[in-house]
């Protein structure tokens, strides 16, 4: 039984939207001893957004872990719970009140399309932390995390940092977190050729520095992997040889530079691992991994120059001038990303409503044409059908263009943004 057009309106007034809350840490707000910890309390993230929904905090949820954030991407509930719960994963080390952000709703939407546009990284523009945002919602559909809210966010959150990239110089003026290391090590050996590099890993990270260390030159690069064959894989591309990663002691001495991007529980070189190396000439430790794949210690021998992930911020002061100027462009397309999700969030309130008024029309069609055809000797009853069908969803059509209509003001409350143009 459809309902009255008082209770119609009612219900529109007194809609329901599920919470969105984003709670979370980087590299802004906690360094990288802390964000260590927490990689290593949560080694599989995608089962900690499954367990965030199987215990009632939230209806869906999805978790970013990267080497300089991690957040929890939440539907329903309330922001309260999800927060006393990442106070639990943070442990008593850290105090919750100088590292935890949470941000609700249209700021939490807001956060979430910055970080997949990297308008919130370490590097502004770095290409690295979509793919990063993507792994992290397609591993939440799977462990089943996900549902229509968080679907249609972070789908949206894609589409807007696509247009951050298209229409904006963030990414002309942005470089990875693999280049600003290999520009590090061109402040310590000026001409690259004379290296031997030994990269720890065969991911993303360090093929994106394999690639940048043979732009600058390097003709010998040494791969070490847990598989020897993707290892090898890899430095086959670039004229490089591959070994085991149990082999690192062995074929460290000839290596000028280290680089370390592989998940590991604890640190693949420490003294004792050095102590084989031969002669006390220059080695430069860049280490891309959180958990750290270098002790921290090593920074304290003298031929020994190590840099951990904060460490490469300093060098990613070069061009902020340049950055930030095509980051305001990018931020009037999160703006209007955000009027555009909000216009969403405001129509799909109102389909239930739309859907008990065309019911309601479709009911007050049928009692008036039944009233006046009786009264006229009757009809058969396809005619009848016939006629209330065509006279109701003309009139449910206009009423629904009103209703949305009235949804189109309440979300046009943020000015629209013109969209800068490549």
């Amino acid at each position: 039984m459809a309902p009255d057009a008082l209770t119609f309106l009612h219900r529109t007034s007194e809609a329901y939207e599920p919470r969105v809350v984003l709670t979370g840490v980087s590299y802004k707000t906690l360094n990288v001893d802390g964000r260590e910890r927490l990689a290593r309390a949560i080694p599989v993230p995608e089962l900690l957004a499954e367990r965030v929904v199987r215990e009632g905090l939230a209806t869906e949820a999805a978790v970013i872990s990267t080497c300089n954030r991690f957040e929890i991407v939440s539907v329903g509930g309330e922001g309260g719970g999800i927060r006393k719960f990442f106070e639990s994963l943070l442990g008593s080390a850290t105090d919750p009140n100088d590292v935890l952000y949470q941000y609700l709703d249209d700021s939490a939407v807001r956060h979430l399309y910055r970080v997949s546009a990297s308008l919130d990284s370490m590097i502004v523009g770095e290409a690295q932390i979509l793919g990063q945002v993507k792994k992290a919602y397609q591993r939440a559909i799977e462990v089943g995390s996900v549902g229509s809210h968080l679907h249609h966010i972070f789908q949206s959150a894609f589409n807007v940092a696509k247009k951050v990239r298209a229409h904006t110089d963030v990414a002309q003026h942005g470089v990875s977190v693999s280049y600003v290391a290999v520009r590090l090590a061109e402040q310590i050996f000026s001409d690259l050729s004379n290296t031997t590099v030994l990269i720890v890993g065969s991911g993303e990270m360090a093929e994106l520095a394999a690639l940048h260390l043979c732009s600058r030159g390097c003709r010998r690069i040494i791969v070490a992997n847990r598989t020897v064959e993707k290892a090898a894989q890899l430095a086959e591309r670039f004229g490089g040889s591959g070994v085991s990663l149990s082999d690192v002691d062995r074929v460290l001495d000839q290596a000028d530079i280290v680089i370390g991007s592989i998940a590991i529980d604890k640190p693949i070189l420490s003294r004792s691992v050095l102590r084989s190396r031969k002669g006390d000439r220059p080695l430069f430790l860049i280490d891309l991994g959180v958990p750290r794949n270098f002790a921290a210690d090593l920074a304290d021998i003298d031929s020994v120059y190590l840099y951990n992930i904060d460490d490469l911020a300093g060098i990613a002061d070069e061009n902020r001038a340049l950055r930030e100027a095509a980051a305001q462009d990018g931020e009037l397309i999160i703006e209007y990303g955000l009027a555009q999700f909000e216009r969403w969030r405001l129509k799909r309130l109102a389909q239930p409503e739309i859907v008990d008024l065309r019911a309601l029309v479709h009911d007050i069609c049928a009692t008036e044409v039944n009233r006046c055809i009786a009264g006229q000797g009757g009809a058969d009853e396809g005619s009848v059908e016939r006629l209330t069908h065509a006279i109701s969803q003309k009139l449910a059509h206009e009423l629904t263009k009103l209703v949305e209509h009235r949804v189109k003001e309440e979300g046009e409350s943020t000015p629209l943004i013109i969209v800068p143009k490549g």
